[in-house]
């Protein structure tokens, strides 16, 4: 079966198809790897992410809907948050039913006249008004879409806030899926794209070539063991609830702004806390580990709420970070990010960031550490951009600067750090600082392979690179971002099978060459940083992490930082500045 590319020119209001070429596919594979061509390729530099000359690219990968955990998306564009590359990723159904409409990938260019949402029913393409859904939350819209897949914004997207979000099938109670991180939900906006909706017409079998297909059946069988065996054991509620006891006990909780490590009663927050209020559980497509969660809150102010998402991110950064250890007040704060489609990270920090500012007399605005109903109504106001809500609306970076107290503010590149202190797993302030999104964990989520000796800076920065290009290819399939770093055995094994799974389907690569394709992808990412002005002097921590905690006194000293950041970059075939070398780029064969 061709890859196909689906083109949409909002501007005119016209669409077309065009094949992906097998040259392209051989060098990127798809997922992250097409999202990162076709950006580079395609998107001039210095543009305005909120112009009509940027364009919203959705990417699915060769194995989407047709092998277990494989069912993600990625939406990649130039980031209105950080100004760099941007991709964010999202399990549930949304992609497996892309996968079953024959389209590899959309990209949307230009921008409407009014607003419009994007229709896919089997072969019937149109672009319809969405003037009723104006205003309307992202669960709203999906509710109107039952027999769809449904990508969708909310309100904070049509407000163009800078981390809006897209989040997919919140409704429908089975696991929905976010692309959280970097503001593409803006960008969505900005294009007035209220959603895109799809039904296809393809079972998972007749994705595959029918000379493939017993094979594939087979491969299938193999992967349930796998994740019976060291998946499901290994991976908790929400999918990474686990991490809130092993942050704490390493003392690498965000507390207080980041200020500390540890908060007591902790507990109260943790994966067994939340199992205590989980009346459900559900799960992306084809997929039998069902970390998705269902909660409904018992007792307190929010009482009766239900919530069907939530992981250690967003409780991380919206309870300890901001001392709050009330279960009902995180999940209402969850529920109102779900709903206007905020990221909820960027939330949890710009939220401590007012608390300390408050705290410290340094603003007007008065929002207490612990204050449930404060925290709520700030969050609206960010939704709504109202009052302080609309500074804050324009990401912590540009708040901070416009309030002069950049100090307090802990970002890297625009992007709000995820919920890890890395003044003790010194290889996550590697990670953080180079991840090509800005302030990021998933690029390369060293906090694991670091508890055992997490001050010493020998060998993260080739852990830091094997991890980024590791996931730079699985991401490219679409893996599972719970896999292969929460599985009980050798995470090389979920590699393995992936590798397996693209051979089945008639594809010829080892695993050598799988990924030297990640190695491509995150150069390819980084060139694109480099073209808008990124450098060295970008990837570089916040005052915060430069300074001892205030409860350990840990720290990250510059000269063992640079030296890090040194090594980084040599392994990488990077020069002083970070950028790759002529040799490097003839080597992984990227044309400039």
């Amino acid at each position: 079966m061709k890859k196909l590319l689906l083109r949409v020119n909002l501007s005119d209001r016209s669409f077309r198809e065009e094949e992906i070429s097998p040259e392209i596919l051989e060098k990127y594979i798809g997922g992250k790897g097409l999202a990162a061509y076709y950006s580079y390729k395609e998107l001039k530099p210095g543009i305005d992410p909120l112009s009509p000359e940027n364009k919203l690219m959705f990417f699915i990968g060769p194995l989407t809907g047709i092998f277990n955990v494989y069912s993600r998306h990625v939406i990649a564009s130039k980031s209105p948050l950080t100004s760099t590359f941007s991709d964010s990723y999202a399990g549930g159904w949304f992609g497996a039913e892309l996968a079953k409409t024959r389209f590899t990938g959309i990209i949307v260019e230009g921008k409407a006249d009014s607003l419009v949402y994007l229709k896919i029913d089997g072969d019937k393409i149109s672009i319809e008004d969405a003037k009723d859904l104006a205003g309307k939350t992202t669960y709203e819209v999906d509710a109107l879409f039952k027999d769809f897949r449904v990508a969708t914004i909310g309100p904070a997207g049509e407000r163009l806030i800078r981390f809006a979000c897209v989040i997919n099938d919140p409704a429908k109670r089975q696991r929905a899926g976010v692309a959280g991180r970097g503001g593409l939900g803006a960008v969505m906006g900005s294009k007035n794209l209220k959603a895109i909706v799809v039904k296809g017409k393809f079972t998972p079998e007749e994705l595959v070539a029918e000379k493939f297909r017993d094979a594939a059946a087979q491969l299938r069988r193999t992967f349930i063991e796998y994740l019976k065996s060291e998946v499901i054991p290994g991976v908790g509620l929400g999918g990474n609830l686990p991490v809130m006891q092993l942050a704490a006990e390493a003392k690498v909780l965000p507390v207080r702004n980041f200020r500390e490590g540890y908060i007591e009663g902790y507990e109260k927050v943790s994966e067994d806390a939340f199992r205590e209020v989980t009346i459900g559980k559900s799960t992306c497509y084809l997929c039998p580990v069902a970390c998705g969660v269902h909660i409904k809150v018992k007792t307190g102010s929010f009482a009766g709420l239900d919530l069907d998402r939530i992981e250690y991110e967003t409780v991380a950064l919206n309870g300890p970070n901001c001392m709050q250890l009330d279960i009902g007040t995180i999940a209402k704060v969850a529920r109102l990010c779900n709903e206007y489609g905020m990221d909820t990270i960027s939330v949890g920090n710009i939220t401590a960031f007012v608390m300390e500012c408050s705290e410290k007399g340094l603003i007007d605005y008065r929002l207490n550490y612990g204050d449930s109903a404060g925290q709520v109504k700030r969050v609206e106001m960010i939704g709504q951009r109202k009052d302080i809500g609309d500074t804050l609306a324009e990401g912590l970076m540009r708040a901070a600067e416009k309030l002069e107290l950049q100090g307090h503010a802990v970002q890297i590149k625009g992007l709000e750090i995820p919920g890890y202190d890395v003044r003790g797993p010194v290889g996550m302030a590697l990670a953080y600082t180079t991840a090509d999104r800005g302030g990021d964990h998933l690029r390369a989520w060293t906090i694991v392979a670091e508890l055992d000796d997490p001050f010493t800076i020998t060998g993260k920065a080739k852990l830091t690179k094997e991890l980024q290009d590791r996931n730079s290819a699985l991401w490219s399939l679409i893996g599972c971002d719970n896999i292969p770093g929460n599985t009980t055995g050798d995470p090389a094994k979920f590699v393995d099978l992936s590798i397996k799974a693209l051979n089945t389907l008639g594809w010829k690569i080892d695993e050598e060459k799988f990924l030297e394709a990640g190695e491509r992808i995150y150069n390819l990412t980084r060139l694109f940083n480099v073209r808008e002005g990124f450098s060295r002097k970008d990837d570089q921590l916040p005052l915060r992490f430069r300074e001892p905690r205030e409860d350990t006194g840990w720290k990250i000293t510059p000269a063992d930082f640079d030296k890090m950041l040194d090594e980084y970059y040599a392994i990488r075939g990077w020069d002083h500045d970070g950028k790759p070398t002529k040799e490097t780029l003839e080597r992984l064969k990227i044309e400039r």
